[in-house]
């Protein structure tokens, strides 16, 4: 790794290691559960191997003891440190090559099948350090496998002296080695690209969906009549979309909707926002332009643009008599007419400073006579359902302790809802 001349060692950039991602707490319990699936499988073998002495069989049983009190200790080194380093990784895999060796000895060498002891430390070494180690690991193992194999007690003789047939199936087996070497830390590093791919992709829909309640937050600061009514809404509005039946993905895109649905607000003169009076129909006209100009804001941002449509046309109804279009009945995208729905009722149950809440009998009965003039009567008739048997999604703000509401006069309401 490359050293930045001149400045402490703490402060300097980190070149990253293509292969240090692949040392991970969860690559080692993968192994280390790994160990403990074949410590049990040796040990049933060892114990099944008939062609081993039984005080052979105690010898390969207290090495097989042995390797469990060092899995136990790796794996409490994985829970005392956060990301196990080369070292760790090092000294482990040098045990497992050790373990291997003197079981395969022990147990009878090429015919042992305890043999196969050392395919797991070469999957072990692809998972932790690579192509290039592990097929290291791969050439030191065959070594040690001849080795093993021909002082092993129950062999007859070396290498050299077996008969033909059986020295093909030893090469074939050091083959094997090396295979298993390259697949091994080809599918590994697959894993790891894939691991860093998903971190990424969650990293980034956090901090979209941070951003998007960031923004939202920036317009209710604008607005003061509407404080936290886009994350009610959210949640309003994604438990009716997924009591509806759609995709997790459909789900998040009406929840976003929501969230953001009015950040067209950020172009509308604060002057009109902050109107105590009812407004004048200048005023309106400023005011029914926020669902496009949220449109226009959102539509350019990569990841956004199908919640576009979403945020421009929540203000439609389902008779056409809505805006900024006039859409009207299945013409309106479906998320518009949820969010549609949950923002009238989020506005008509949450204490506004301009009038208090007019209570969930009132809000609920003004939705059911919207229902087909107003809103889709199909969504209406799921959100009533919700409403009414899933109190668990039904936000009821209400007004800081010491706030008083201030009376509406009759037709403030009427247009601040409409907006």
């Amino acid at each position: 790794m490359p050293a930045v001349r001149g400045l402490p060692r703490k402060l300097r950039p980190l070149v990253k290691d293509p292969n240090e991602s692949l040392i991970t707490a969860s690559n080692e319990r993968l192994t280390g559960l790994f160990r403990w699936t074949l410590l049990i499988f040796a040990v049933i073998l060892n114990n099944l191997n008939n062609q081993v002495s039984s005080q052979a069989q105690g010898r390969i049983n207290a090495i097989l003891a042995m390797w469990g009190v060092v899995c136990l200790t790796s794996l409490g080194v994985l829970f005392l440190r956060h990301r196990p380093g080369r070292l760790f990784g090092y000294v482990t895999t040098g045990v497992d090559l050790l373990v291997a060796t003197m079981v395969t000895y022990l147990s009878g060498g090429y015919v042992s099948p305890l043999a196969s002891t050392f395919f797991l430390v070469i999957t072990v070494s692809a998972l932790r350090f690579g192509v290039a180690v592990s097929l290291l690991c791969a050439l030191i193992v065959g070594v040690l496998y001849l080795v093993a194999g021909a002082v092993a007690p129950l062999q007859e003789g070396s290498y050299f002296a077996t008969v033909a047939s059986e020295r093909v199936v030893i090469l074939q087996k050091l083959f094997l080695f090396v295979v298993v070497a390259v697949v091994g830390a080809v599918m590994a590093r697959a894993l790891g690209q894939h691991r860093e791919v998903v971190v990424r992709r969650d990293l980034e829909a956090k901090l979209m969906t941070e951003v998007n309640m960031a923004l939202a937050n920036a317009i209710e600061a604008k607005d003061s009549y509407t404080r936290g009514h886009s994350e009610r809404l959210a949640k309003l509005a994604g438990a009716c979309a997924a009591r509806m039946g759609l995709t997790p993905d459909e789900v998040g895109a009406i929840k976003l909707g929501a969230i953001l649905h009015d950040v067209g607000k950020i172009g509308i003169p604060d002057r009109i926002l902050r109107q105590s009076m009812a407004l004048t129909e200048d005023e309106m006209a400023w005011m029914r332009r926020h669902p496009q100009i949220g449109a226009d804001i959102i539509a350019p941002v990569e990841g956004l643009h199908h919640v576009a449509p979403l945020i421009r046309h929540h203000h439609e109804k389902w008779d056409g008599s809505g805006y900024p279009n006039g859409l009207k009945g299945d013409a309106i995208p479906l998320g518009s007419r949820i969010i549609s729905v949950a923002d009238a009722f989020e506005a008509m149950v949450a204490d506004r400073i301009y009038r208090p809440s007019l209570g969930l009998a009132k809000a609920m009965e003004e939705i059911r006579v919207g229902s087909g003039t107003h809103f889709d009567p199909k969504v209406v008739e799921v959100f009533v359902d919700m409403i009414d048997h899933d109190t668990v999604h039904l936000p009821l703000p209400t007004l800081e302790e010491g706030q008083k509401p201030i009376p509406a006069r009759p037709d403030e309401a009427t247009a601040r809802t409409a907006a």
